[in-house]
């Protein structure tokens, strides 16, 4: 046992310097591409931070662990969501919601009706009887990826009409050339998904071993390990003053978790990967909804009010956040 936990702990710590590396390099892609600082974070930078639950998730699958692998998901979208409490803590005092832009709504809400729909299908599964697939593909998944193809458009041409020109102390390193940039890309992405490998049969071994329920493991401890990327991301942004690109971030990750559902059902092959969940993932979803309900009405109306030094929305994130983890650990001893 305690090999694995060591396994499971070196693959987090190669995945937390990878994503970081990775972080830095999509920076940098992307200025030179001249991508805006929404793109960066939403897309480009999402994408990249995400590779560690991609993989993971996709690794799970392959092993026959199904719980793993959406545990991942659903859990990285909520431990994503509370880092716009963690950053709120050191950004300085004062709401954070005040310092970024309202455009980050649209973002949010597609992230809430992909969340919404898989949640919809996982139900369907469980109190229907409802299980449809193409392929052996479930249709929650093609949903779900049709769902993020229109979004990610309609989220493109929205940021390219309301394009805001970079700030000089938002710009990364220009000293650095594409063709490196690209080169440094590749290596990071590459010992992620190596990470990303090991980090998934170890949770797998010690949650079996340990008598952990998978729903719980795969949602807490991998979903915070495979999370730690965005976690440094939004700090470095932060440093930069590069709020906008921390909260696209957060948003992006979130929705292109959801794409990995659809990458998931692909490798599964005992079917619907949404059909073999346990019913306990619907708690997950839900209260990711009721993360991102708090975040988009923190954008919204964006209050001046604080407790202490933090906003409340940030106080709510939080307070639910480890709700939630209580209720899920409670269901995993009764399970």
């Amino acid at each position: 046992m305690i090999g694995l936990w060591s396994i499971f702990l070196v693959s987090a710590m190669v995945i937390i310097l990878a994503g970081t590396k990775l972080s830095d390099y999509g920076d940098i892609i992307a200025d030179k591409t001249g991508l805006g600082q929404a793109l960066v974070g939403g897309i480009l930078v999402a994408g990249a931070t995400s590779l560690p639950e991609l993989v993971t998730s996709s690794t799970a699958a392959i092993i026959g662990s199904p719980d793993i692998s959406i545990g991942n998901v659903f859990g990285s979208n909520t431990f994503n969501l509370t880092i716009l409490a963690l950053v709120d803590l050191i950004h300085g005092p004062g709401p954070f919601m005040l310092r970024v832009h309202s455009k980050h709504i649209l973002s949010a809400l597609l992230g809430v009706l992909l969340a919404s729909v898989a949640t919809l299908f996982i139900l369907a599964n469980h109190l229907a009887g409802l299980n449809i697939e193409v392929l052996s593909i479930g249709l929650g998944s093609i949903v779900i990826l049709i769902g993020y193809l229109v979004g990610t458009r309609l989220n493109f041409r929205y940021e390219k009409k309301n394009k805001e020109n970079l700030k000089d102390d938002d710009l990364v390193d220009s000293n650095v050339s594409l063709k490196k940039a690209i080169i440094g890309f590749s290596i990071a992405a590459f010992f992620i998904i190596i990470a990303g490998i090991s980090l998934s049969y170890s949770g797998d071994k010690i949650a079996t071993l340990s008598g952990l329920d998978k729903t719980f493991m795969g949602t807490i401890l991998v979903a915070a390990a495979t999370s730690l990327p965005e976690v440094v991301a939004a700090i470095a942004a932060i440093r930069i003053n590069a709020y906008d690109m921390a909260v696209g971030n957060v948003f992006g990750s979130n929705i292109f978790n959801m794409m990995i559902i659809f990458t998931t059902d692909l490798v599964y092959r005992q079917g619907s990967v949404l059909a073999d969940v346990s019913l306990s993932h619907s708690i997950t979803a839900l209260m990711g909804l009721v993360l991102s309900g708090i975040s988009v009405i923190g954008l919204f109306y964006r209050s001046e009010k604080t407790f202490l030094t933090i906003g409340w929305d940030s106080v709510a994130i939080l307070i639910t956040y480890l709700f939630g983890t209580y209720l899920l650990f409670r269901l995993g001893i009764n399970f």
